[in-house]
């Protein structure tokens, strides 16, 4: 009889652990299908540059041009390294289009000289700022900006081809 004792004791902490193990389970794909949810929810963007608001750079002279486009970029980004091609040919049309180029780096005017120049990318000015300053808060970002300071238009990040091919066409020589 104390056999079965045992065995009977060993059953029920066998069956207790089972329980523990698959509420453990339970909780840790929890875990992870919220993280998962979190990190790919499309409800949050770091949109915070209003089209139709005076873009916040100070001491700008944006009536020098009808249009200018800051370029709000970093050296530690490699997303804005990635995209120095798509660069290089934005600023041409710029160029073209009579569009005035302005970058914005965090990084000392040095480094961001240095960086720009490695990278192929002539603007017309670079600036050194904090980006959160002027209500950036990644990059690379692109703001189209008028010459009363108004943001007309906005892009966040590396851009898709098609997305690419919008920004020319707001920028180029027939804007």
């Amino acid at each position: 009889m104390p056999g079965e004792k045992t065995e009977r004791i060993a059953k029920k902490l066998e069956m207790a652990a089972n329980i523990a193990i698959v509420i453990v389970a339970l909780g840790v794909v929890a875990m992870f299908v919220r993280n998962y949810r979190a990190d790919h929810s499309p409800a949050r963007s770091p949109q915070t540059v209003a089209i139709g608001a005076k873009f916040a750079l100070k001491n700008a002279s944006w009536q020098a041009s009808g249009n200018n486009l800051v370029l709000a970029l970093s050296t530690t980004c490699h997303f804005c390294t990635e995209s120095a091609g798509f660069y290089q040919e934005l600023v041409k049309q710029c160029q073209a289009g009579h569009v005035r180029t302005i970058a914005l780096l965090p990084q000392s005017p040095v480094e961001a000289d240095a960086y720009l120049s490695h990278l192929g990318i002539k603007v017309d000015e670079v600036r050194q700022v904090s980006l959160p300053e002027v209500n950036v808060s990644g990059t690379p970002t692109l703001v189209l900006v008028d010459q009363q300071g108004s943001v007309k238009d906005v892009w966040y990040g590396k851009l898709a081809p098609a997305r690419e091919q919008e920004v020319l066409s707001k920028v180029g020589p027939s804007s």
